[in-house]
C-alpha cells in the first residue's frame, strides 16, 4: 500500500508542477532568460507541493483507505466517499495553514491524488515494464521538452557593458554612491564649502567575461589643499561586491 500511495504522490507532484507553472511559460515571451524565469517558478511550486503531497497527502490517504477497511466498505459507494473525503482533508489543508489559496490548491491536489492512487493498482496489473518505465519518466520528459522550448525560443542576453555595470552600480539609493554621477566615464564639477570638487564615475575591464570594476572617485581641492577618495566595486551581471579603495575623507563631510 505504501508504495502505491508514493507513485500516487509522484505522479500527483508533477501534475501540480506541470500545471501551476504553465502560465509562467507565456510571461517570458521570448525575453531573455524566459527559461531560468519559468524554471524558477516551477521551482518554487514544488518546494511546496512536493513536501506536502508526499508527508500530508499519503498520511491522510493511508488513514483513510485503513478506516475504510476496518468498515469493510467496497464498491462504488466506497469511491464516493473515500474521494470526498480526499478533498476534504487537502481543502482542510489550507485552513490549517489560514490560507483560501493553499486550500484550493490543496482541494485539487487531493483529487488528483486519489485518482491516480485508483489508477495506480491497475497500471501495475495490466502494464508492461517498459511501458511502466515510459509512463514513470513522461512527467520528468515533459517538463525538460517546455524548458528547452522556452530555452529554444528565448534570444540571447544582450552583451552587459561598461555602461551596464555602471548604471547597475548606481541604481540603488541611500548611500554615498548617490553623490556621483549615473554614466561610466561622466565627471560632476562643483564648489562645496569653497573646495573645487570633482566626483567622476569610472568602469575598468576586470580579468574574466563581463567583469567591471566601477571606482567612485572624489577629487578635491582648496589652495594648496587637495585629495582624493575612492570607492571601488567589483560589478558582473546581477551582483555587486566591495573592491578597495580609501583615500581621505572629503573635509567637508567630516
Amino acid at each position: 500500500m505504501f508504495g502505491r500511495k508514493c507513485l500516487a504522490a509522484y505522479f500527483a507532484s508533477w501534475a501540480m508542477v506541470l500545471w501551476l507553472s504553465f502560465p509562467y511559460l507565456s510571461l517570458g515571451g521570448g525575453a531573455p532568460q524566459a527559461a531560468e524565469h519559468y524554471l524558477s517558478w516551477a521551482g518554487v511550486i514544488a518546494l511546496y507541493a512536493v513536501p506536502v503531497i508526499f508527508v500530508y497527502g499519503i498520511i491522510v490517504s493511508v488513514l483513510l483507505e485503513l478506516a475504510a477497511r476496518k468498515l469493510k466498505a467496497a464498491g462504488p459507494g466506497e469511491w464516493i466517499v473515500s474521494g470526498l473525503l480526499h478533498t476534504a482533508m487537502g481543502f482542510a489543508f489550507g485552513f490549517v495553514v489560514q490560507s483560501s489559496m493553499f486550500a484550493i490548491m490543496g482541494g485539487l491536489a487531493a483529487v488528483l491524488f486519489f485518482v491516480f492512487d485508483r489508477f495506480v493498482p491497475w497500471f501495475l496489473q495490466f502494464g508492461r515494464k517498459r511501458t511502466r518505465a515510459a509512463v514513470l519518466a513522461t512527467p520528468l520528459l515533459l517538463f525538460g521538452l517546455l524548458a528547452g522550448a522556452v530555452y529554444a525560443a528565448s534570444p540571447p542576453l544582450p552583451p552587459f557593458t561598461a555602461a551596464d555595470a555602471a548604471a547597475f552600480a548606481t541604481s540603488g539609493s541611500g548611500t554615498l554612491i548617490d553623490l556621483f554621477p549615473k554614466q561610466e566615464g561622466e565627471v560632476r564639477k562643483l564648489q562645496i564649502e569653497g573646495y573645487d570638487v570633482e566626483r567622476e564615475t569610472a568602469v575598468t575591464p576586470m580579468k574574466g567575461k563581463e567583469r567591471y570594476q566601477v571606482d567612485f572617485i572624489e577629487r578635491w581641492s582648496k589652495g594648496a589643499e587637495n585629495g582624493e577618495h575612492r570607492m571601488s566595486y567589483e560589478v558582473t551581471r546581477g551582483s555587486m561586491g566591495a573592491h578597495g579603495g580609501g583615500g581621505a575623507e572629503p573635509p567637508y563631510r567630516r
